[in-house]
């Protein structure tokens, strides 16, 4: 390579380090967290845990409503798993994403992969936020909510909050980690306290004399 090519890369390198180093963070955070699942993955444990959860959730009529899809890995895995004439309704924003894509990358990417659930699955999104999905689905009751977008106590606890005030009988959600998601320990724990199963870092609860 030549010097002019080496101090043009180096420019460029400098020009755009404020969006590398973002994404090189979260590189690291996902090397040294590699045996967790984070970030929309999910582990077999994980898979039994929502597994048991639509097993409950069959049980009742509804939807099922899943709160932030973030790539579709779950979305996929709940579609897969639920009846063919049970609705699923994933709610994202496309506002967040560990790779720093733009909101418009990050919304084609997804529906691009969750195309044959959204054709033939009886799938859809609802592209806003949770709370402008909460305000126009006050009447909604669903047979299941499945948590997994904002991490942080206060936006677990509003989407449990939603959730049981709906009337749902499933209550699940993902990212139960004490020390990667304190947040989501606690607004579960303050929710439900013992009555809550732990499947890795899946948790669920159902709603007494419905457990299955």
């Amino acid at each position: 390579m030549g010097v002019a090519n080496k101090i043009r890369k180096t420019i460029q390198l400098l020009k755009h380090r404020r969006r590398l180093q973002p994404f090189v963070n979260s590189s690291i955070f996902f090397m040294e967290n590699a045996e967790q699942s984070i970030w929309g993955s999910i582990t077999e444990e994980d898979e039994a845990g929502i597994e048991a959860a639509v097993a409950s959730a069959s049980l009742h009529p509804g939807p099922i409503v899943e709160i932030g899809a973030l790539f579709g890995h779950t979305t996929t895995l709940l579609a897969t798993l639920k009846g063919t004439d049970t609705q699923l309704i994933a709610v994202e924003n496309f506002t967040w994403n560990p790779f720093f894509l733009s909101d418009d990358e990050h919304r084609q990417f997804t529906k691009r992969s969750l195309r044959y659930i959204l054709k033939n699955c009886s799938t859809s999104i609802y592209d806003g936020s949770a709370e402008g999905f909460y305000s126009a689905n006050q009447d909604m009751k669903p047979s299941m909510v499945f948590i997994d977008a904002g991490h942080d106590y206060g936006s677990v606890r509003r989407d449990i909050d939603w959730a049981m005030q709906s009337g749902c009988p499933v209550i699940s959600g993902h990212d139960y980690h004490k020390e990667i998601h304190p947040g989501v320990v606690k607004a579960v724990d303050e929710s439900f306290g013992s009555d809550v199963r732990i499947f890795g870092s899946v948790w669920l609860h159902v709603s007494e004399g419905l457990q299955s």
